[in-house]
């Protein structure tokens, strides 16, 4: 088995409480269609196959209760991502109806409801 001496994460890779820490390569079975599983499943997480294995493994390591911050990040990302092409889509239908001052009051009342998420003071 050969070592890997990678102290810094790969771009993509989510920050983990072990972030600096050697690495050193395991080795694990699997069979063809095994395998063939894992990739769709970590391509469906957008996600290289071992990083997906690394995290899987590790999540069931830390019980029902291991869910991170760092692991949850690239969830969050893709929630975030997803919300802003759907908002985008909407206010552009809003604009286009005719309807500019109904989505500049749902712009002010997501923005007071994100700083009081974010414990700031509503603007």
């Amino acid at each position: 088995m050969t070592k890997s001496h990678r102290t810094e994460p790969e771009s993509g890779d989510a920050p983990t409480a072990n972030q600096g820490v050697a690495r050193r390569t395991r080795g694990i079975r699997f069979s063809d269609s095994e395998w063939e599983g894992v990739k769709a499943a970590a391509e469906l997480h957008d996600v290289p196959a071992a990083e997906f294995v690394r995290n899987k493994i590790l999540d069931a390591a830390r019980g029902p209760a291991g869910a991170t911050p760092a692991s949850l990040a690239p969830l969050i990302e893709r929630t975030f991502r997803y919300a802003y092409i759907l908002a985008t889509h909407r206010h552009d239908e809003l604009i286009r109806e005719g309807r500019a001052e109904e989505m500049e009051k749902l712009a002010k009342e997501a923005q007071a409801l994100q700083d009081q998420l974010q414990g700031g003071v509503s603007s």
